[in-house]
């Protein structure tokens, strides 16, 4: 594994993880415990995941409201996460420590892609730009600039091509580069802002796509051509708000939604949906986050405000655990295909009365 340097913290992500200091002649008050967790029992027993390593020393996580996770697709042990209200950090070593990407700062990152064939190669979303690097994020440059204000959602690297990289924007503009983000060109137009934009990891020329006010979109040629899949989702009300989105391994064409309706499952690629039975009926608690085992989609996770959800046999039974933390409501779940056994759960802030 390449050698990886730590990176000194801007001012702006040292406000963001100190945000939790109690202020002189105030009564004592005990911050939120949020940041990110690790369970390797089902919740049983969490462990808290917070040292952040900076060249002035090692601070905690604890204060900052993780809003999404990113995995490598070929390392087990390497993620990115987004801080709310910017920065971006990652880990090597499955979370034991974590380092902030400085040339992001404490702006606000849309994406993330990780190029599976080469685990230094990253890309980032911020604002109007996308970046990238080729060296484990000791270095950056900018390979897209955008007139338009936040108009970089999505990037995605190409399922079969590492040299092929697509860029979604607010405006609907799906973009490709054919020469790692040398240049780019326009492939494909959708009606409303492109929110997310991912490749099916075991059938490379199929992408899926979510769009902000038209739903979700799927692609069987490498993105060049799309077909709505609005109509599976019609009978559940509040489908099209699709708050995260899975893949897994042990079942082919299987795939897994988690929207305002509840959690959802399709065995056909998109065309149809089915809803797991959940102990709360649908619309009736408010789902925060999920996950499900990719190498056994019988295994199921979610999350609420106040509780942990694990189902061991494809949701018909459910077992109920308390969440880790203090004061921090669930943000994201992520399981990394290559360490099945392991749950990573992020905590944000609650938000301000």
């Amino acid at each position: 594994m390449q050698h990886r340097s730590y990176r000194l913290l801007t001012v702006g992500f040292l406000a963001l993880v100190l945000s939790g200091c109690i202020s002189l002649g105030s009564k004592p008050k005990v911050p939120p415990d949020a940041g990110v967790w690790r369970t390797a029992s089902g919740g049983e027993q969490w462990e808290s995941r917070q040292r952040l390593v900076t060249r002035g020393g090692v601070l905690s996580l604890s204060g900052v409201g993780v809003q999404e996770f990113f995995l490598d697709p070929q390392d087990a042990r390497a993620m990115y996460a987004t801080a709310v209200g910017g920065g971006l950090i990652y880990t090597y070593d499955a979370g034991e420590t974590w380092q902030q990407v400085g040339e992001v700062g404490s702006s606000a990152v849309t994406d993330v892609a990780v190029d599976p064939r080469h685990t230094c190669t990253a890309y980032v979303g911020v604002s109007n730009r996308a970046l990238k690097t080729v060296d484990c994020n000791r270095n950056f440059r900018e390979i897209y600039l955008d007139s338009r204000p936040n108009a970089v959602s999505a990037i995605a690297v190409d399922g079969v091509n590492s040299e092929i990289i697509y860029i979604g924007t607010s405006a609907g503009d799906l973009l490709r580069s054919v020469n790692g983000g040398g240049s780019w060109s326009r492939v494909y137009q959708f009606a409303s802002g492109v929110q997310w934009l991912h490749f099916d990891p075991d059938m490379p020329s199929r992408a899926y796509a979510l769009t902000s006010s038209s739903g979700l979109f799927r692609s069987v040629d490498g993105a060049l051509s799309w077909q709505s899949l609005a109509n599976g989702l019609k009978p559940y009300s509040k489908g099209q708000e699709i708050l995260s989105f899975q893949f897994v391994k042990d079942q082919e064409n299987t795939l897994f939604l988690l929207n305002r309706y509840g959690l959802l499952r399709s065995n056909d690629g998109g065309d149809t949906w089915h809803p797991l039975p959940l102990i709360t009926p649908p619309l009736s608690a408010k789902i925060l986050a999920f996950a499900v085992n990719p190498a056994n989609s019988k295994e199921i996770f979610y999350a609420t405000a106040s509780t942990f959800y694990l189902s061991a046999d494809g949701g018909v039974n459910w077992v109920t655990k308390r969440l880790p933390g203090r004061a921090a409501v669930p943000a994201v779940m992520a399981i990394h295909p290559l360490q099945p056994g392991t749950l990573y759960l992020g905590l944000s802030l609650p938000p301000k009365k």
